[in-house]
């Protein structure tokens, strides 16, 4: 009777903990879908920066910003200071940590989590808070100025971001998007107009550096968004995730009880029948 009551307090533990998970996974979709619908990504943004270098001949300009993927690398790793997506976080870190001992460089971590990971790795890191949608293109600048500040002195000549993308609610990949060096297009390299054409208040390589300083402050606070929506993603698949489990171990226990409940009725009524028959009733 004690193991009946015990699968039975069990049951409805469970119960009571799947009512709370599915409220929480009410809240996840409402806001991966708020989120969803305010994301702005400005794509424009690259098609124009884009569009300006396809018009001049940038085989005349020698600078970090247009050299080789190659070398020492800035590379900033996107994590979350809210719960339950640990593996995420983790993932995000170990490719951050991947690609730093493959070429050497800085390693930038955003959100509490992601510091925990890479203290455990023993990597040296400098830390920022974790984004925050009211301001995130505010940290977005901050992080950049930093980065810049840092490729001033040398420690560094191109800068990646690991982050999450969310595919759907459901589903989520790992991504490395580079920022710097500017990709060279075909666009660029055939479409350019005679230099002596064009009139030019600065230096071209002073507008270089001011458009590839704005694209990478664009891009970092566009990342930071895609990123807090595959956080609630995520959040919602460990949810789904945990939910599932929990099903599973009550249908266990249900089986449980109910063989064990069995197993007492029919225990009583042998008892009830051997009094009855020891006494002659």
């Amino acid at each position: 009777m004690l193991q009946l009551l015990k699968i039975k307090k069990n049951m409805e533990f469970n119960q009571r903990l799947c009512s709370i998970l599915e409220t929480l996974k009410s809240i996840s979709v409402f806001q991966y879908h708020l989120l969803e619908q305010k994301l702005n990504v400005f794509e424009p943004f690259g098609q124009v920066l884009d569009s300006f270098f396809g018009s001049i001949d940038l085989s005349a300009i020698r600078h970090p910003f247009l050299g080789s993927d190659e070398g020492k690398v800035g590379i900033v790793a996107i994590t979350s200071d809210q719960g339950l997506l640990g593996g995420l976080n983790m993932r995000v870190v170990s490719a951050a940590i991947n690609t730093l001992e493959t070429r050497g460089g800085s390693l930038v971590i955003i959100g509490e989590q992601g510091k925990s990971y890479a203290r455990h790795s023993k990597v040296p890191f400098v830390a920022f808070p974790g984004v925050k949608e009211d301001v995130r293109y505010q940290q977005a600048i901050e992080v950049r100025d930093y980065l810049f500040e840092q490729l001033q002195e040398g420690l560094f000549n191109s800068i990646k971001v690991v982050h999450a993308r969310s595919l759907s609610l459901v589903t989520h990949r790992l991504e490395i998007s580079t920022l710097l060096p500017l990709a060279k297009t075909e666009n660029q390299k055939n479409s350019a107009v005679d230099m002596s054409q064009l009139i030019l208040e600065s230096p071209l390589v002073s507008i270089l550096e001011y458009l590839a300083y704005l694209w990478v402050g664009q891009r970092l606070g566009d990342i930071f968004g895609l990123s807090r929506l595959a956080e609630m993603g995520a959040r919602f698949a460990h949810l789904e995730e945990s939910t599932q489990r929990i099903e599973e171990v009550n249908k266990k226990l249900k089986m449980q009880y109910f063989k064990f409940r069995h197993e007492n009725i029919d225990q009583s009524m042998r008892e009830l029948f051997g009094t009855r028959m020891l006494y002659g009733e």
